[in-house]
Formats: structure tokens, C-alpha cells, sequence
């Protein structure tokens, strides 16, 4: 397996980890515990995808540091299509940090499905770089 590292300075090998782990996830997830693990790694996942963009934004000079902004730039950019689905898992991740367990289960994991074909988009479009 190839390790995507697209120079010295930026190593995407671990967001694919997290995408591959995510996927598993959404693939497994059965009961409220392993739901609650599912969601957890589309944060780390979400995370992961965040700060690899600004940091190729940085690479290219642009400085950013909303979370909706980088998404904007980095769809500008044309490593995502459509920026606005980006838009929705920023406010999913923070319904994660600010609201109680049922709401996120109701608002968040009815998502991933969508995120994960989201991120496979951008994880192909950094391999091209």
C-alpha cells in the first residue's frame, strides 16, 4: 500500500487511517456503543480533514483558520466540488462538542454515510497533488 506523503511537510496517510477506520465503523456500528465509537471517528476524521486543508492552503500561501472558510478556499481551490455539504459537517461537528448525547445521535449519524463519500472525494483529489 502506497503512503501518501505529498511532501515532506504533509502526510495525509493519517486521514485515509481515519476514513478506512470510519468507514469500518459505519459499516459495524449495531448498538448505541458502537454508534457513539462511529461518531467519534467522524470527528477525528472531520478533524483530520480540516487541518489537512488549512495546511495546504498555508503550503500555497493562503492563511485561514475558520473551519468554514478553509472549506470555502479549499473548494476554490478545486480539491472539493461543492462546498456546501463541508458547511453542514462543521455545524455536525460542533452539535459534537455542544449538545447532549440524543441530539447528536438524531443530527449527526444520519450523515456519515454522505461525509464519508464527501471525504473519499477530497482524499482522491490530495492523492492527485
Amino acid at each position: 500500500m502506497p503512503k501518501y506523503i505529498l511532501d515532506d511537510k504533509l502526510d495525509i496517510e493519517p486521514l485515509i487511517t481515519a476514513r478506512n477506520f470510519l468507514k469500518k465503523a459505519l459499516q459495524e456500528a449495531q448498538n448505541e456503543l458502537e454508534i457513539a465509537g462511529t461518531i467519534q471517528a467522524f470527528e477525528v476524521s472531520y478533524e483530520l480533514a480540516y487541518k489537512t486543508c488549512r495546511k495546504i492552503l498555508s503550503l500555497r500561501g493562503t492563511h485561514v483558520y475558520t473551519a468554514k472558510e478553509v472549506f470555502r478556499i479549499t473548494g476554490l481551490e478545486g480539491l472539493i466540488p461543492d462546498v456546501e455539504p463541508w458547511f453542514d459537517y462543521v455545524d455536525k461537528r460542533n452539535i459534537t462538542v455542544h449538545e447532549y448525547y440524543e441530539k447528536i445521535m438524531e443530527e449527526v449519524y444520519p450523515i456519515l454515510p454522505q461525509f464519508l463519500k464527501s471525504l473519499d472525494i477530497l482524499i482522491k483529489n490530495l492523492k492527485k497533488l
